[in-house]
């Protein structure tokens, strides 16, 4: 075999070995900087709290609240907390949260993700200063800002990690899920039950 036949055999293994690798790296580390996509799928759990799941509490919740609404804008005496409130409720509705069918997260899905739940604390900031609460319904507020300042963290370490595996993600979007259920249930069954009455 010739020096040119032998350089031109071990141009094309050199590529076939580029390329296996970069799939290699896109396939494991799915948001790393040489991923090709840069997005996986999730596979939610199918879990349940009191024998419904988390999209049967945010609707039951939904249809109590919206009766709230209705009753609020009538009223002369608007309440902040139920005004309000419906600005925070999108952030529990969003698609990857509800269900049980896989979904593909991408880094411009993760970055909505933390613009949603940086909107909803900025609309719970805005209630310390606009509510009339008690001393215990300002520190159910304030728990309820700090739930949300945890899952901004823990969004921007998914989104700002580019060298997380394909397991690493999975397990990190269910606690993150896990995490707005509980942030849904502080909510609406602590905060919004005690100061919108």
């Amino acid at each position: 075999m010739n020096t040119k036949r032998k350089r031109k055999v071990w141009g094309i293994g050199f590529g076939v070995f580029i390329v296996l690798g970069i799939a290699f790296i896109s396939w494991y580390y799915p948001l790393s900087p040489l991923s090709i996509h840069q997005s996986f799928t999730y596979h939610p759990s199918s879990e349940t709290h009191n024998g419904k799941t988390y999209e049967e509490e945010v609707g039951q919740f939904k249809a109590a609240y919206e009766k709230d609404l209705d009753k609020d804008v009538k009223s002369e005496n608007h309440n902040p907390t139920v005004n309000r409130t419906q600005y925070i409720l999108p952030t529990f509705e969003q698609q990857w949260l509800l269900g049980t069918e896989s979904k593909t997260i991408d880094k411009d899905q993760l970055d909505q993700i933390l613009l949603d739940v940086q909107q909803a604390r900025n609309t719970l900031l805005s209630l310390v200063s606009e509510g009339d609460y008690s001393r215990e319904e300002r520190v159910y507020l304030v728990d309820s800002i700090n739930a949300f300042l945890e899952l901004e963290d823990s969004v921007r370490m998914i989104r700002n990690g580019k060298y997380f595996s394909r397991s690493d993600l999975q397990k990190m979007l269910g606690t993150v899920r896990g995490d707005f259920r509980a942030s849904f249930n502080h909510y609406t069954t602590v905060f919004y039950d005690v100061s919108h009455k």
